[in-house]
């Protein structure tokens, strides 16, 4: 049977809400702008922000960032909290981006070599 929890009596949704753990493995699907790529440094704030609150536990962003900090600064404090499971998912979604960007670089170069080879073979 799924274990529950109920959210602290100071919770806006305490008296209305749960929060489950599953017994069985469940995905889960991310709703929303997809997390940033790691390596781009335009989007180095917003991936340590999608990673804090999505594998950091916290009750308010204090809990995840102090105020003299970067989100990278406080990712990097909090990694150790990170399991191992979670820090493998973090690795798929990189590897999910990069490969991402290796078929559209794929598909760019079919793009090209069609359109500088325009004589079609005849099958007859």
């Amino acid at each position: 049977m799924n274990e529950r929890y109920a959210f602290e009596s100071a919770h806006p949704q305490a008296s209305s809400h749960i929060v489950m753990k599953h017994t069985n493995p469940v995905v889960p699907v991310l709703v929303g702008p997809q997390i940033p790529r790691k390596e781009r440094e335009e989007t180095t704030e917003r991936y340590s922000r999608a990673l804090l609150t999505l594998f950091v536990p916290w009750r308010s962003v204090h809990d995840l960032c102090a105020l003299n900090q970067t989100w990278a600064e406080a990712l990097e404090v909090q990694k150790p909290l990170i399991s191992l499971a979670s820090l493998k998912i973090i690795e798929n979604i990189q590897l999910l981006h990069e490969r991402k960007h290796d078929r559209d670089e794929h598909l760019r170069q079919v793009l090209v070599e069609a359109q500088s080879d325009n004589s079609i073979d005849p099958v007859l």
